[in-house]
């Protein structure tokens, strides 16, 4: 039922764990894969390790550049000839009190979180309607959801992005198009190590995590398949947490985790 079939899947922020890692699930699944990152040496890596291949290809951009950005889906379909799937996974991350976060890092949170994946879904949209059918797949948070210490600019981009996914699917599913987001909670990925450091930090993650620990970057990218694929084609506009119960019973008030900026 997740048999992506050779469909074309474009990924942001291809070149972190996250993002690796949907690349991976997505292949697996049957898909040719548009890997899309600012950082081209570390895309350039992240291709080679997934084996290179006629059905990957890396694109480096910066989404905070509107002309770069909404290109993409052109430049997709001139490679592979169709766009079939778009995964919104980059993000940046501002870890800060509120009133210590500068406008210029606000913006730039909001720029990389939310508009980039407004100006993306806005350039590949069309062409899914012409084809017939698409599928956005948002990369969101559980800050999106509840509110957390220190994180104002991510779960402010965060909660857009989930207002975003419900209104693209509510515009545009009669057209055949589906959009839908992931809200991961806690990932293990080396933009998170500081997190893992702290006996506090993994104390209040177990605590609060009705599982009991932490989640891995594979166990993002499988939602993220099911979504992509016709396994889900009566599931618009929802947002699924994968968080090991936290929201279900939320007590982020507990959480105060150090204070650094980091993306996928």
């Amino acid at each position: 039922m997740a048999n992506l079939n050779g469909d074309v899947a474009l990924v942001t922020g291809a070149a972190g764990a996250i993002g690796y890692e949907i690349c991976r699930a997505l292949r697996d699944a049957g898909a040719r894969v548009a890997a899309v990152d600012i950082d081209e040496s570390a895309l350039a890596r992240a291709v080679a390790n997934l084996g290179g291949g006629d059905d990957i290809e890396s694109f480096v951009a910066d989404l905070t550049d509107d002309e770069q950005t909404e290109a993409l889906p052109a430049s997709v379909r001139d490679r592979f000839g169709a766009l079939d799937i778009l995964v919104n996974n980059a993000g940046a991350r501002q870890v800060a009190p509120m009133l210590d976060i500068t406008s210029a890092a606000w913006r730039r949170t909001l720029e990389i979180d939310l508009v980039a994946p407004f100006a993306l879904s806005r350039a590949a949209i069309p062409a899914m309607i012409e084809q017939g059918r698409g599928k956005i797949v948002n990369i969101a948070s559980m800050a999106g959801l509840a509110a957390f210490r220190d994180r104002a600019a991510y779960s402010a981009a965060k909660a857009g992005l989930i207002m975003l996914t419900k209104v693209t699917a509510v515009e545009y599913g009669q057209k055949g198009i589906w959009c839908n987001a992931v809200a991961p909670g806690v990932v293990e990925t080396p933009m998170t190590t500081s997190f893992f450091e702290s006996e506090d930090m993994t104390a209040s993650i177990r605590a609060n995590t009705p599982m009991g620990r932490w989640c891995q970057p594979e166990e993002i990218a499988q939602p993220v398949v099911f979504l992509s694929s016709r396994a889900s084609d009566y599931i618009n506009g929802t947002v699924l947490p994968v968080d090991g119960g936290w929201t279900a019973g939320y007590a982020g008030a507990e959480l105060s985790p150090p204070r650094i900026g980091a993306s996928r």
